[in-house]
């Protein structure tokens, strides 16, 4: 089969499996990249002929071209894999001739993250009024992203249909769904927007309203931008540290970082994330000072709560 069919069998693959569009468009981007490379500089244009020493050259390629880091030609490297999966259950190569079998990633930087600090967080939320439908709505998000550690995508997303009494359901990135809870000081405040969102619309019909939860001033669902926004002019209010960017991310590593800190496993931890794998999560462990290991080692001891005798 040529490298182009293949390309695009799966590409109808991923849309039947109801993937989202924007990851649908990310791994094309990949595919076509990596099928320029084969088809102009090595001349191969059928999927059986690819070998492992072809995936080598084309890492080195993307290497000498000094754009990318190694996570970035590791994430190509993550897509092709895939790709080659598809092509051995659709009986297009065999097992035997899969040229990915043996391609190992490349050595990433271990990066430290580094995010708000508690107080920080105190003063964005702060930040915003409390009298108009925007103010209200903007603390409202605040809240949501620090609480819950969603990503921007998911926020925006959400419908009014996904807002239960105790939690919430994100549809994820990669069509990973999941839940995240709702606290009694989120819900306080959830119930404030909900009151203030009624009074704000009530004189447009239904009809005109969407059925997002986080609404702009014209009744239509927030966008990314809106968000990321809100953010920044809080962060800027609050007089965030100028070495953290105050993108929704940062709220997200916030998110992450506290719950290690207070004890979470990492597995719940990445399920809460909605993280594909724990490999993603633990690089939030990073970000952790040696004090704080010490005292969640110190509250999670095995033998803190069994009354033994001691001489």
């Amino acid at each position: 089969m040529k490298i182009v069919e293949a390309i695009k069998e799966f590409e109808f693959e991923q849309q039947v499996n109801g993937l989202s569009k924007k990851y649908i468009a990310l791994c094309q981007h990949r595919l076509n990249s990596w099928k320029t490379y084969m088809i102009d500089e090595l001349f191969i244009d059928e999927v059986d002929l690819v070998t492992e020493r072809h995936i080598k050259l084309f890492i080195r390629y993307r290497q000498n071209l000094g754009r990318e880091k190694n996570i970035t030609i590791n994430n190509r490297l993550a897509t092709l894999k895939v790709f080659f999966k598809f092509l051995i259950e659709m009986e297009v190569i065999s097992k035997e001739k899969n040229p990915m079998a043996n391609i190992k990633n490349l050595k990433e930087g271990r990066t430290v993250i580094s995010t708000f600090t508690d107080d920080e967080v105190k003063r964005i939320i702060d930040s915003t009024g409390s009298q108009t439908y925007s103010n209200i709505r903007d603390k409202t998000i605040l809240i949501f992203l620090f609480e819950t550690g969603v990503r921007v995508s998911e926020l925006v997303g959400i419908r009014n249909s996904d807002v239960f009494l105790d939690r919430i359901f994100i549809r994820g990135k990669g069509s990973h769904e999941r839940y995240v809870y709702i606290s009694k000081k989120m819900r306080r405040q959830m119930k404030r927007y909900e009151r203030a969102k009624k009074l704000r619309f009530e004189h447009l019909p239904s009809s005109m309203v969407d059925d997002y939860y986080f609404l702009n001033q014209e009744a239509d669902g927030m966008s990314r931008s809106n968000v990321n926004k809100i953010l920044r002019r809080a962060g800027t209010k609050a007089k965030v540290r100028e070495e953290i960017r105050c993108s929704p991310h940062d709220c997200r590593h916030y998110f992450a970082q506290k719950q290690i800190k207070q004890g979470i496993d990492v597995y719940s931890l990445s399920r809460l994330l909605g993280h594909s794998s724990i490999d993603i999560t633990t690089q939030y462990l990073r970000g952790l000072q040696m004090d704080d290991i010490i005292d969640i080692g110190r509250r999670t001891s095995p033998l803190r709560d069994i009354p033994i005798k001691l001489i």
